[in-house]
């Protein structure tokens, strides 16, 4: 999962504001992005966002450039963003062009949303040029099976089923249920106990990662939310906020006192002091319904360095317990 001498400072509660490439009214860009996501187990459990006019305006186009905050781009669609070099002629969809790109949940459901500059003849044709059926009404587009040596590469595994809509269009796994983005019917994300609290805390930022239930480290938050808040230019150091929600205030609490102590600590997975890596954090316990402890930190290395902490379940105070023996855990902040 995530990512000092170091100041440890309190520091005022989240703050909202308005992300320039967000998109829809109200909030921030990332939870305006959360409005068009149904709220269900399944999406709720992982979501993934960027603020790709945002980026763009701050990293520019160039595919190869990897400057600043250039990495990034389209990081809140892995499956296309990871395939975007890879397939001859390239994925049909504009990457760059997008207004704001969003993903929930966990395969073989996973579901994403590319808002604006997307078009659909132009998805079209080039996807079915690499074997993409057209799959009942609407435009709607089914992938090809996979097989050795396809063209089509693995983006026919996250995008087995894709759906243009105007400017927009949504895409997902084999098992994904495609109204549940877009324009889904009922409750959303943005109005999730959790993820609502986690993205308010947040604030405004041009990538998130955000979790619900399952395993997020140390011991088991109910939910964890990692971004990057808008900077000023590409040249700005990156800067990463970190939301973890608590089911109990005094789990909260436990929480707040061992991730101070931890970012003076060392990292078990680099084995380097974070304050390698982290930089002027501050920790400050925002408390509310949900129990959000927030800290943030300059990440001077890399714009991706907080992402990379949390797929290596390495945030501070937030260890991998579960590969630790019982001895090793009992040594171990955040674990005890």
């Amino acid at each position: 999962m995530i990512s000092l001498a170091i100041l440890i400072v309190a520091v005022t509660a989240c703050s909202g504001g308005s992300s320039p490439g967000g998109g829809g009214s109200g909030g921030t860009g990332l939870e305006s992005a959360l409005s068009r996501v149904a709220d269900t187990a399944s999406n709720r459990s992982q979501v993934t966002y960027d603020d790709t006019a945002a980026l763009v305006r701050l990293a520019g186009t160039n595919p190869a450039s990897t400057k600043g905050f250039a990495g990034l781009r389209g990081s809140g669609v892995p499956s296309v963003a990871e395939n975007f070099y890879t397939v001859p002629g390239g994925v049909g969809f504009d990457l760059f062009g997008e207004d704001y790109s969003i993903s929930a949940g966990e395969p073989p459901q996973s579901v994403s949303l590319m808002a604006g500059g997307q078009s659909a003849s132009q998805i079209t044709s080039h996807l079915t040029g690499l074997g993409w059926k057209r799959s009942g009404g609407a435009g709607k587009l089914a992938g090809p099976p996979l097989a050795a040596g396809s063209s089509a590469g693995e983006l026919a595994i996250g995008a087995a089923q894709v759906q243009p809509t105007g400017s927009d269009v949504v895409f997902g796994y084999s098992g994904a249920n495609l109204s549940l983005i877009g324009s889904p019917k009922g409750a959303t994300l943005a109005s999730d106990p959790i993820i609502g609290a986690l993205a308010q805390c947040l604030g405004n930022v041009v990538a998130a990662d955000l979790f619900s239930g399952g395993y997020l480290g140390g011991q088991m938050p109910a939910g964890l939310g990692v971004g990057i808040s808008q900077p000023a230019s590409n040249s700005a150091t990156p800067h990463a906020v970190v939301c973890v929600s608590w089911s109990t205030q005094a789990a909260a609490t436990t929480y707040a006192a061992d991730v101070r102590r931890a970012l003076s600590s060392v990292d078990l997975v680099e084995d380097e002091p974070y304050s390698d890596f982290l930089t002027h954090a501050t920790v400050t316990t925002v408390g509310g319904s949900q129990h959000v402890v927030e800290w943030q930190a300059d990440t001077p290395k890399s714009a991706q360095t907080a992402f990379l902490m949390v797929n290596d379940i390495s945030l501070p105070a937030l260890p991998d317990c579960q590969k630790l023996t019982a001895l090793q855990a009992a040594r171990v902040i955040g674990c005890r």
